[in-house]
């Protein structure tokens, strides 16, 4: 059954975002001190880790256990564990926390190195699909239709979107409505929290996910996760 969050549920979502939001700020800080990248490797572990760190300074629990994962690693699963890899190439990081029990879900992609003209394109498709996705979304849209766009957005890449578009957020992270083109009757209603996150995975390539938790109300939606998702070069 499909979950209609209250005013005071609604509210502590989007504390857990704002949370997640300066989480990902302190982890850009970290990327770009060039100072951490000469002195030792910044690997997907220690990365990683550092996340953890920051949730715990905060006094919150995260959502899930954070991913990080990079270059070759991150086209071969979508939940993968991190290893002692150095970042390399597109890094994913998908991280959120929870605030009185309530989940924040986000994923930001950034790239490690200097990006070809193809790389780059395939991170536009991504995003444009996410765009295009986050556009359909309001009170009483079929959640496949959702799906379907962010597919059809990326083209001949659109094969190497392995997993469903979204799901929804509340007291657990991953909840009802799923957003699935096979999954035809879920239909979003004012007050759901949901997640739209398409992503591109080439085997021993690449990976590539964009994620953000979106309110939904009559007219349209409201992104709750703000972090900047133009392509970041570290």
């Amino acid at each position: 059954m499909a979950q209609i969050k209250t005013k005071e549920e609604i509210e502590n979502i989007k504390k857990a975002c704002k949370e997640t939001d300066a989480i990902f700020k302190n982890v850009l800080k970290i990327l770009h001190r060039s100072d951490l990248w000469k002195t030792h490797e910044i690997t997907e572990v220690k990365l990683r880790d550092f996340i953890l760190g920051e949730i715990k300074k905060k006094g919150l629990k995260p959502s899930f256990p954070p991913i990080v994962t990079s270059g070759k690693n991150a086209g071969n699963d979508i939940h993968p564990k991190s290893t002692d890899k150095k970042l390399s190439g597109f890094v994913i990081i998908d991280l959120g926390v929870k605030v009185n029990g309530y989940c924040s879900d986000m994923t930001r992609t950034v790239f490690v190195g200097t990006p070809t003209i193809e790389q780059k394109k395939i991170y536009d498709l991504v995003l444009q699909s996410e765009v295009a996705g986050i556009k359909e979304v309001k009170s009483g849209v079929h959640t496949y239709k959702i799906d379907e766009v962010c597919r059809k957005s990326l083209g001949r890449y659109a094969k190497y979107f392995i997993h469903m578009t979204g799901h929804g957020v509340g007291r657990l992270i991953h909840e009802n409505p799923k957003i699935y083109f096979k999954l035809t009757k879920p239909v979003l209603a004012e007050n759901m929290i949901i997640t739209v996150e398409p992503g591109v995975y080439i085997k021993n390539k690449l990976g590539i996910r964009i994620e953000d938790t979106i309110l939904v109300n009559k007219k349209g939606s409201v992104i709750l996760t703000k972090s900047n998702k133009s392509l970041i070069i570290i």
